[in-house]
Protein backbone atom coordinates (compact mmCIF):
# COMPACT_ATOMS: atom_id res chain seq x y z
CA UNK A 1 0.00 0.00 0.00
CA UNK A 2 1.30 3.42 -1.04
CA UNK A 3 -0.01 6.16 0.44
CA UNK A 4 -0.21 9.45 -1.76
CA UNK A 5 -1.72 12.10 0.69
CA UNK A 6 -3.53 12.86 4.44
CA UNK A 7 -5.47 15.67 4.91
CA UNK A 8 -5.88 17.25 8.54
CA UNK A 9 -8.72 14.92 9.97
CA UNK A 10 -6.57 12.02 9.63
CA UNK A 11 -7.79 10.70 6.31
CA UNK A 12 -5.78 8.61 3.51
CA UNK A 13 -5.71 8.65 0.04
CA UNK A 14 -3.63 5.13 -0.35
CA UNK A 15 -3.10 3.20 -3.36
CA UNK A 16 -3.92 -0.66 -3.22
CA UNK A 17 -0.78 -3.12 -4.67
CA UNK A 18 -2.02 -6.46 -3.46
CA UNK A 19 -5.28 -8.41 -2.47
CA UNK A 20 -3.73 -9.27 0.61
CA UNK A 21 -3.99 -5.74 1.74
CA UNK A 22 -7.79 -5.48 1.86
CA UNK A 23 -7.45 -7.76 4.75
CA UNK A 24 -6.40 -5.00 7.11
CA UNK A 25 -9.03 -3.06 6.25
CA UNK A 26 -12.94 -2.37 6.53
CA UNK A 27 -15.60 -1.62 4.16
CA UNK A 28 -17.75 1.37 4.42
CA UNK A 29 -21.41 2.11 3.84
CA UNK A 30 -21.71 2.38 -0.01
CA UNK A 31 -24.97 2.07 -2.03
CA UNK A 32 -24.67 2.97 -5.61
CA UNK A 33 -23.16 0.30 -7.08
CA UNK A 34 -24.91 -1.88 -5.29
CA UNK A 35 -27.93 -0.94 -6.29
CA UNK A 36 -27.95 -0.02 -9.77
CA UNK A 37 -24.93 -2.68 -10.77
CA UNK A 38 -25.67 -5.08 -8.63
CA UNK A 39 -22.10 -5.04 -7.31
CA UNK A 40 -22.63 -7.06 -3.55
CA UNK A 41 -19.70 -8.18 -2.11
CA UNK A 42 -17.42 -4.75 -2.99
CA UNK A 43 -14.00 -6.80 -1.31
CA UNK A 44 -14.54 -9.35 -3.33
CA UNK A 45 -14.43 -7.28 -6.64
CA UNK A 46 -11.51 -4.92 -5.04
CA UNK A 47 -9.53 -8.46 -4.63
CA UNK A 48 -10.31 -9.23 -7.90
CA UNK A 49 -9.43 -6.15 -9.55
CA UNK A 50 -6.26 -6.10 -7.89
CA UNK A 51 -5.33 -9.20 -9.40
CA UNK A 52 -4.75 -7.67 -12.84
CA UNK A 53 -1.89 -5.70 -13.61
CA UNK A 54 -3.10 -3.14 -15.44
CA UNK A 55 -5.62 -1.96 -12.50
CA UNK A 56 -4.96 1.26 -10.44
CA UNK A 57 -7.04 0.71 -6.77
CA UNK A 58 -6.84 4.53 -5.41
CA UNK A 59 -8.92 4.47 -2.09
CA UNK A 60 -9.81 7.10 1.07
CA UNK A 61 -9.12 5.55 4.12
CA UNK A 62 -10.26 7.04 7.46
CA UNK A 63 -10.23 4.88 10.92
CA UNK A 64 -8.50 1.49 8.99
CA UNK A 65 -12.40 2.03 6.79
CA UNK A 66 -12.43 2.22 3.27
CA UNK A 67 -15.02 5.50 2.67
CA UNK A 68 -13.79 5.98 -0.97
CA UNK A 69 -12.28 4.23 -3.98
CA UNK A 70 -11.62 4.64 -7.87
CA UNK A 71 -10.78 2.23 -9.77
CA UNK A 72 -8.52 2.41 -12.87
CA UNK A 73 -7.20 0.40 -16.00
CA UNK A 74 -4.28 1.36 -17.94
CA UNK A 75 -5.82 1.48 -21.62
CA UNK A 76 -4.55 -0.82 -24.14
CA UNK A 77 -4.60 1.45 -27.32
CA UNK A 78 -2.08 4.26 -27.42
CA UNK A 79 -2.92 7.96 -28.01
CA UNK A 80 -1.79 10.27 -30.97
CA UNK A 81 0.95 11.87 -28.70
CA UNK A 82 2.20 9.03 -27.12
CA UNK A 83 0.80 9.64 -24.04
CA UNK A 84 -0.57 6.66 -21.92
CA UNK A 85 -4.32 6.54 -21.79
CA UNK A 86 -6.16 5.31 -18.20
CA UNK A 87 -9.63 4.25 -18.10
CA UNK A 88 -11.47 5.30 -14.38
CA UNK A 89 -13.98 3.07 -14.57
CA UNK A 90 -15.81 3.99 -11.02
CA UNK A 91 -15.59 6.02 -8.28
CA UNK A 92 -17.71 6.20 -5.53
CA UNK A 93 -18.07 7.70 -1.94
CA UNK A 94 -19.63 6.35 0.59
CA UNK A 95 -23.07 8.69 1.33
CA UNK A 96 -22.41 10.05 4.54
CA UNK A 97 -19.82 11.54 3.62
CA UNK A 98 -21.07 13.19 0.06
CA UNK A 99 -20.98 16.97 0.06
CA UNK A 100 -18.47 17.24 1.27
CA UNK A 101 -15.93 17.42 -1.89
CA UNK A 102 -14.43 13.87 -1.27
CA UNK A 103 -15.37 12.69 -4.46
CA UNK A 104 -13.47 16.01 -6.03
CA UNK A 105 -10.49 15.29 -3.90
CA UNK A 106 -9.94 11.55 -4.33
CA UNK A 107 -10.23 12.60 -7.99
CA UNK A 108 -7.70 15.27 -8.43
CA UNK A 109 -4.86 13.07 -6.63
CA UNK A 110 -6.34 10.19 -9.36
CA UNK A 111 -5.57 12.93 -11.82
CA UNK A 112 -1.95 13.65 -10.68
CA UNK A 113 -1.10 10.13 -10.01
CA UNK A 114 -1.85 8.58 -13.01
CA UNK A 115 0.57 10.31 -16.49
CA UNK A 116 -0.88 10.84 -19.61
CA UNK A 117 -4.89 11.06 -20.54
CA UNK A 118 -8.07 9.76 -18.56
CA UNK A 119 -11.37 8.71 -20.64
CA UNK A 120 -14.39 7.61 -18.49
CA UNK A 121 -17.81 6.55 -19.66
CA UNK A 122 -20.48 8.51 -17.34
CA UNK A 123 -23.70 6.14 -16.84
CA UNK A 124 -26.29 9.18 -15.95
CA UNK A 125 -26.45 13.04 -16.10
CA UNK A 126 -25.43 13.60 -12.91
CA UNK A 127 -22.32 11.48 -13.43
CA UNK A 128 -21.61 13.99 -16.53
CA UNK A 129 -22.17 16.71 -14.58
CA UNK A 130 -19.69 15.75 -12.22
CA UNK A 131 -16.88 14.86 -14.34
CA UNK A 132 -17.74 18.51 -16.32
CA UNK A 133 -17.10 19.60 -13.12
CA UNK A 134 -13.64 17.66 -13.40
CA UNK A 135 -12.56 18.59 -16.70
CA UNK A 136 -13.53 16.07 -18.71
CA UNK A 137 -14.84 16.92 -21.82
CA UNK A 138 -16.51 15.53 -25.14
CA UNK A 139 -13.63 14.58 -27.46
CA UNK A 140 -12.68 16.98 -30.03
CA UNK A 141 -11.95 16.03 -33.68
CA UNK A 142 -7.93 16.46 -32.74
CA UNK A 143 -8.34 14.24 -29.81
CA UNK A 144 -5.08 12.51 -29.02
CA UNK A 145 -7.62 9.39 -27.87
CA UNK A 146 -9.56 7.32 -30.83
CA UNK A 147 -12.68 7.66 -29.16
CA UNK A 148 -14.95 6.98 -32.39
CA UNK A 149 -15.54 3.41 -30.87
CA UNK A 150 -16.33 4.53 -28.47
CA UNK A 151 -19.70 6.75 -28.37
CA UNK A 152 -20.44 8.31 -25.33
CA UNK A 153 -16.69 8.48 -23.25
CA UNK A 154 -15.78 11.61 -21.83
CA UNK A 155 -11.99 12.90 -22.21
CA UNK A 156 -9.51 14.87 -19.70
CA UNK A 157 -6.55 15.33 -21.43
CA UNK A 158 -2.86 15.30 -19.45
CA UNK A 159 -2.72 19.71 -20.75
CA UNK A 160 -6.55 19.80 -18.86
CA UNK A 161 -5.21 18.06 -15.58
CA UNK A 162 -3.41 21.68 -14.55
CA UNK A 163 -6.49 23.46 -14.46
CA UNK A 164 -8.07 21.15 -11.66
CA UNK A 165 -7.57 22.07 -7.82
CA UNK A 166 -8.45 21.21 -4.32
CA UNK A 167 -8.82 22.98 -1.16
CA UNK A 168 -5.12 22.23 -0.36
CA UNK A 169 -5.72 23.51 2.72
CA UNK A 170 -6.84 20.49 4.42
CA UNK A 171 -3.92 18.72 3.11
CA UNK A 172 -0.78 17.40 5.48
CA UNK A 173 1.02 15.60 2.73
CA UNK A 174 0.33 15.62 -0.63
CA UNK A 175 3.07 12.68 -1.76
CA UNK A 176 1.07 12.15 -5.35
CA UNK A 177 4.05 13.45 -7.64
CA UNK A 178 6.80 11.49 -5.95
CA UNK A 179 4.56 8.49 -6.03
CA UNK A 180 4.06 9.32 -9.81
CA UNK A 181 7.58 8.71 -10.30
CA UNK A 182 7.96 5.98 -8.33
CA UNK A 183 5.29 4.34 -9.84
CA UNK A 184 5.46 5.13 -14.13
CA UNK A 185 9.25 6.02 -14.14
CA UNK A 186 9.34 5.44 -18.07
CA UNK A 187 6.17 7.18 -18.56
CA UNK A 188 7.21 9.96 -16.83
CA UNK A 189 10.74 10.08 -18.18
CA UNK A 190 9.20 9.76 -21.79
CA UNK A 191 6.99 13.11 -21.11
CA UNK A 192 10.25 15.06 -19.69
CA UNK A 193 12.14 13.92 -23.38
CA UNK A 194 9.78 15.04 -25.48
CA UNK A 195 10.01 19.21 -25.69
CA UNK A 196 6.36 19.10 -27.18
CA UNK A 197 4.96 18.57 -23.66
CA UNK A 198 5.01 20.40 -20.80
CA UNK A 199 6.98 19.30 -17.86
CA UNK A 200 6.02 17.08 -14.95
CA UNK A 201 6.39 18.08 -11.78
CA UNK A 202 8.62 16.03 -10.29
CA UNK A 203 9.56 11.31 -13.08
CA UNK A 204 3.49 -0.53 -12.06
CA UNK A 205 2.50 -1.79 -14.61
CA UNK A 206 -0.57 -2.95 -13.90
CA UNK A 207 -6.87 -2.28 -20.56
CA UNK A 208 -10.13 -2.41 -21.85
CA UNK A 209 -11.62 -5.90 -21.12
CA UNK A 210 -14.29 -4.92 -18.16
CA UNK A 211 -17.94 -4.12 -19.07
CA UNK A 212 -19.74 -4.59 -16.37
CA UNK A 213 -18.93 -1.68 -13.77
CA UNK A 214 -18.71 1.47 -15.90
CA UNK A 215 -17.72 4.62 -14.71
CA UNK A 216 -20.13 6.54 -12.37
CA UNK A 217 -20.75 8.19 -9.16
CA UNK A 218 -22.52 8.46 -6.24
CA UNK A 219 -25.55 10.56 -6.66
CA UNK A 220 -25.39 12.83 -3.83
CA UNK A 221 -21.94 14.07 -4.90
CA UNK A 222 -23.84 16.10 -7.85
CA UNK A 223 -23.01 18.96 -5.46
CA UNK A 224 -19.82 19.20 -6.24
CA UNK A 225 -19.15 23.22 -7.87
CA UNK A 226 -15.75 24.46 -9.38
CA UNK A 227 -15.80 27.01 -6.30
CA UNK A 228 -12.45 25.82 -4.46
CA UNK A 229 -8.98 27.15 -3.92
CA UNK A 230 -6.50 27.53 -6.13
CA UNK A 231 -3.44 26.98 -4.42
CA UNK A 232 -1.81 24.25 -5.15
CA UNK A 233 0.34 22.59 -2.35
CA UNK A 234 3.88 22.04 -3.32
CA UNK A 235 4.52 19.01 -5.48
CA UNK A 236 6.99 16.30 -2.96
CA UNK A 237 10.40 15.89 -4.09
CA UNK A 238 11.60 12.58 -5.75
CA UNK A 239 12.01 9.78 -3.74
CA UNK A 240 15.77 9.59 -3.20
CA UNK A 241 15.94 5.91 -3.63
CA UNK A 242 15.22 6.40 -7.32
CA UNK A 243 18.86 8.09 -7.96
CA UNK A 244 19.85 4.66 -7.61
CA UNK A 245 18.01 3.34 -10.54
CA UNK A 246 18.86 5.53 -13.06
CA UNK A 247 19.56 3.50 -16.55
CA UNK A 248 17.42 0.67 -15.37
CA UNK A 249 14.62 0.23 -16.60
CA UNK A 250 11.49 -0.93 -14.97
CA UNK A 251 9.82 -3.88 -16.40
CA UNK A 252 7.46 -5.15 -13.72
CA UNK A 253 7.25 -6.23 -9.93
CA UNK A 254 7.16 -9.11 -7.96
CA UNK A 255 6.37 -10.08 -4.51
CA UNK A 256 9.20 -11.41 -3.03
CA UNK A 257 9.11 -14.72 -0.46
CA UNK A 258 10.15 -12.69 2.34
CA UNK A 259 10.00 -9.19 3.44
CA UNK A 260 12.76 -5.87 3.55
CA UNK A 261 14.07 -5.03 6.05
CA UNK A 262 11.62 -2.22 6.18
CA UNK A 263 9.05 -4.68 6.01
CA UNK A 264 7.92 -4.40 2.33
CA UNK A 265 7.89 -7.36 0.14
CA UNK A 266 6.66 -5.91 -2.84
CA UNK A 267 10.33 -5.15 -5.89
CA UNK A 268 10.59 -3.70 -8.89
CA UNK A 269 12.23 -5.73 -11.20
CA UNK A 270 14.88 -3.64 -13.28
CA UNK A 271 16.71 -4.76 -16.18
CA UNK A 272 20.29 -3.13 -16.67
CA UNK A 273 22.82 -3.34 -18.76
CA UNK A 274 26.27 -2.20 -18.94
CA UNK A 275 29.13 -3.98 -17.10
CA UNK A 276 26.70 -5.25 -14.72
CA UNK A 277 23.73 -7.15 -17.05
CA UNK A 278 21.35 -8.41 -15.76
CA UNK A 279 17.07 -7.90 -13.16
CA UNK A 280 17.56 -5.92 -10.11
CA UNK A 281 15.18 -6.66 -7.97
CA UNK A 282 14.37 -3.26 -5.88
CA UNK A 283 12.21 -2.88 -2.73
CA UNK A 284 9.22 -0.50 -3.53
CA UNK A 285 9.61 0.78 -0.24
CA UNK A 286 13.10 1.65 0.54
CA UNK A 287 14.65 0.99 -3.02
CA UNK A 288 17.23 -1.58 -1.48
CA UNK A 289 18.51 -4.59 -3.53
CA UNK A 290 16.56 -7.44 -2.73
CA UNK A 291 18.29 -9.88 -5.63
CA UNK A 292 19.89 -9.63 -8.69
CA UNK A 293 19.82 -11.81 -11.77
CA UNK A 294 22.34 -11.45 -13.99
CA UNK A 295 21.58 -12.16 -17.69
CA UNK A 296 22.97 -15.74 -18.74
CA UNK A 297 26.01 -15.38 -21.27
CA UNK A 298 25.60 -16.95 -24.93
CA UNK A 299 27.11 -20.17 -24.96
Amino acid sequence: MIEIAKNTEGMRFCVLEHPGELDKLEIGEFTYFKKYLGMSDYMANFKSWLKRPTVYLIMAIFNNSIVGWSMNEMWSKPSTDGRPVFVLRAIEISPELSRKGLGRTLFVLVSRLLPGHIITKPVNTDAKKFFGLLNFSQPARNCPVDLADHPGYMVLNEDAKSGLSMDSRGMVQDRSAACKIKMFPKEVSAVQKDSRLPPVPGAKHKGEDMDTVRSGTEVKERSVTSACSTSESAPAEPDPCLKENVGRELIGKQKMLSSCECGNSMAGKFLQGGQRPGTAFICESCGKERYFLPLKKAA
